[in-house]
């Protein structure tokens, strides 16, 4: 491991949470409402080694700083870096990643990152199981929760939440700089219509033809296993669902929908919906009655 990393009094995790800007939110109270429920999840944490950095343009309609693990980092407005659209809206998530994680480094020289979502909630067991089990150079978590804004009283449990949402990966610090051809479409790379094709029939594998970026600063994490891979390592596996994905949020940047193609779709997804129970509840932080108003 890095000298970094035998560091015992550096946190233990950076969360980087990447705010989008007034100028691109449908509903900006409704996106610091979100921000605040996730920041609170953090909180929540059961084991407090752990350290926040949100980085947007603007600040939300409220203090960021819930106590002194937590700041928020101001990223100068830039025009948008693409035209279009969803690809601008990647490329400034990116941005506000890297500025969170040069201020993380600067600042608290955490033991791990973990990039996180405006929107998205963690399981107050996910810092404490990382305590026990960490050295490893990264970590997947696969098992989670899709929670649609519009539904109240019951989750979705999803082993594949590394497939839908970015929210899925914790990755050694030492590590998060390393480069390799990472950044594909997603993130505006013209690739050739063969590679094209070859992005579009194998969504795991390294992209021929992909443009050079650091482990961290990339958006395919469809793609994660094999960038860690390329590097020499090997992920391991969160055994526990530990993030809570929100769906239907209009003003995301990822714009995921939840679709339902086939009865047998239908079925698969109304047999794997559970009600919010108290113990989900306390442990997410989830209040739907704060957001859908």
């Amino acid at each position: 491991m890095g000298e970094n990393i035998l560091q015992t009094n550096a946190p233990l995790l950076a969360f980087l949470i990447p705010f989008a800007p007034r100028r691109t939110k449908l509903k900006w109270d409704l996106a610091c409402r979100l921000l605040h429920q996730t920041l609170k999840s953090i909180q929540n944490s059961a084991d407090g080694n752990f350290c926040v950095v949100v980085a947007g343009n603007e600040p939300p309609d409220f203090e960021v700083a819930l106590d002194a693990r937590f700041c928020f980092v101001s990223v100068p407005p830039m025009p948008p870096a693409h035209p279009q659209p969803a690809i601008a809206g990647v490329l400034d998530k990116l941005s506000k990643i890297s500025a969170g994680w040069n201020h993380a480094k600067a600042k608290w020289n955490p033991r791990y990152v973990m990039k996180l979502d405006s929107d998205d909630l963690i399981s107050s067991k996910l810092v404490g199981w990382l305590a026990q089990n960490s050295g490893a150079p990264g970590y997947l978590i696969s098992q989670g929760w899709l929670w649609r804004m519009n539904l109240r009283r019951v989750l979705q449990r999803t082993e594949t939440l590394d497939r839908i949402c970015g929210s899925c990966l914790i990755t050694r610090s030492d590590l998060v700089e390393q480069t390799g051809p990472f950044r594909t479409e997603t993130e505006g790379v013209e690739l050739s219509e063969e590679n094209a094709n070859f992005a579009k029939a194998d969504h795991y594998s390294l992209v021929p033809g992909s443009a050079t970026s650091t482990l961290l600063v990339n958006d395919s994490h469809q793609r994660y296993a094999a960038q860690f891979a390329y590097l020499g390592h090997q992920l391991t596996a969160v055994p526990f669902p530990a993030v809570v994905y929100r769906m239907g949020n209009a003003d995301s940047v990822s714009g995921a929908k939840w679709h339902i193609h086939t009865l047998r779709m239908l079925l698969g997804a109304v047999r794997r919906m559970r009600p919010i129970t108290p113990g989900l509840r306390q442990e997410f932080m989830l209040d739907a009655k704060q957001i859908i108003k």
